[in-house]
């Protein structure tokens, strides 16, 4: 069995989580830089891979695979041994099932409509308040699901915390969990501070400064300072 290769550009968020979850279960990936800020996801070569052209892609033998989550799940079924980042319960497992496609359709896809307006259109021209309202919404359900357990799909780590918490830590580059109301998502807040100590979200981290960068130089602007994802 050939290496695993993932394309890639670690300023996304499911291609963080993706990245996260090589590192935790120490797989050996070759990877290649796709820049999407250069438009390298429009390349005839690539294009001939992915024609959804975004990112990640992995390609395994003749497994070609186009989604975060679907990756996600792949890499666990074929080098996870314990499985319980992808539990091998039924029911168990259709939770963090649910969780990644809410991540998926919901969290991820207001995340990146706010980005991409900011990079597309500059920040002053954005209405702001609309996005906030959707994104404080996403977050009023993630505190929801955590009211009664650890994490996002039980009482332990699983894919969806995994996938979710890049999307999170994206969000709170705008609108800090920290700061814009202390006593609204306590559940919320525990959660992502564990995630935060993970060795594994140090990739996470890298990606995520990269992404500030590129969106403030692109929007002319400045993300609220308080939202620095910062090393404990």
């Amino acid at each position: 069995m050939s290496k695993p290769i993932l394309y890639y550009d670690d300023r996304s968020p499911p291609v963080r989580s993706c990245l996260m979850l090589i590192k935790m279960l120490n797989i050996d990936v070759e990877l290649r830089f796709v820049d999407l800020f250069r438009g390298e996801q429009f390349e005839k070569e690539y294009l001939a891979l992915n024609p959804q052209h975004s990112v990640p892609t992995l390609i395994h033998d003749e497994v070609i695979l186009t989604d975060s989550h679907v990756i996600l799940i792949y890499l666990v079924e074929q080098f996870e041994g314990d499985g319980t980042l992808w539990p091998k319960d039924s029911l168990a497992r259709l939770k963090v099932l649910n969780r990644l496609f809410f991540e998926c359709s919901f969290l991820f896809r207001r995340d990146s409509d706010l980005m991409s307006e900011i990079v597309r259109k500059k920040y002053a021209n954005v209405d702001v308040a609309f996005h906030e309202r959707k994104l404080l919404e996403a977050y009023d359900f993630m505190e929801q699901y955590l009211s009664e357990q650890q994490y996002m799909a039980g009482e332990q780590l699983t894919l969806a915390d995994v996938s979710i918490v890049t999307t999170v830590s994206t969000v709170n580059l705008m609108f800090p969990l920290t700061t814009t109301s202390e006593q609204r998502w306590p559940q919320l807040q525990r959660w992502f501070a564990t995630m935060q100590q993970l060795d594994a979200y140090k990739v996470n981290r890298i990606g995520l400064e990269k992404l500030r960068q590129i969106v403030e130089q692109f929007g002319q602007f400045e993300f609220p300072s308080q939202a620095l994802d910062k090393a404990a």
